[in-house]
């Protein structure tokens, strides 16, 4: 009997050290695979909104990661120029995601341009280092006509920048 009890005991210990070594092992696992949350460590922003003087006058909305336009333009060599910076006040890089454009221009004789304030193209996947920001330059313009349109012509714009953290 006493064997037995012995034994039992064994196979209970043995049991018990199993499972405190899987627990650990569980653990162990969870706190090395762990997601952590990064999203407060970068910050992405609009700021120093310039319109360029001489423009006609336009509404501007800035709106989460959107930038919406509305000018009517009127005459040939009519334009709409505004500048605005898009700064990353965190501690991580970013990188575009989205970059969408969505024009109204029932005419088609409106021209818009958007760039960087160097002339430079932007797209998907540029970089934004944390600390940082960069200049978007929109311009719409009323080009010189072969065949004269003398009315007033409206463009409504809007532009959605998406960016992501680089970890």
């Amino acid at each position: 009997m006493k064997k037995q009890i012995h034994i039992l005991e064994g196979i209970l210990i043995l049991i018990v050290i199993l499972l405190l070594g899987l627990l650990t092992i569980k653990f162990t696992y969870h706190i090395k695979h762990e997601d952590v949350d990064r999203s407060y460590m970068w910050d992405i922003n609009f700021a120093n909104l310039v319109v360029t003087e001489g423009s006609k006058e336009g509404k501007i909305n800035l709106k989460n990661n959107n930038i919406s336009l509305d000018v009517t333009l009127d005459k040939e060599n009519d334009y709409y120029e505004f500048m605005i910076d898009i700064e990353n006040k965190g501690t991580l890089d970013a990188k575009l995601t989205n970059y969408e454009i969505n024009v109204q221009n029932p005419e088609k004789i409106l021209k818009y341009k958007i760039t960087y304030i160097n002339d430079v193209s932007i797209d998907k996947g540029d970089t934004l280092e944390s600390n940082t920001s960069k200049t978007i330059k929109v311009r719409v313009e009323y080009p010189k006509q072969k065949n004269k349109v003398y009315k007033s012509l409206n463009l409504k714009l809007t532009l959605n920048i998406e960016y992501s953290p680089i970890y």
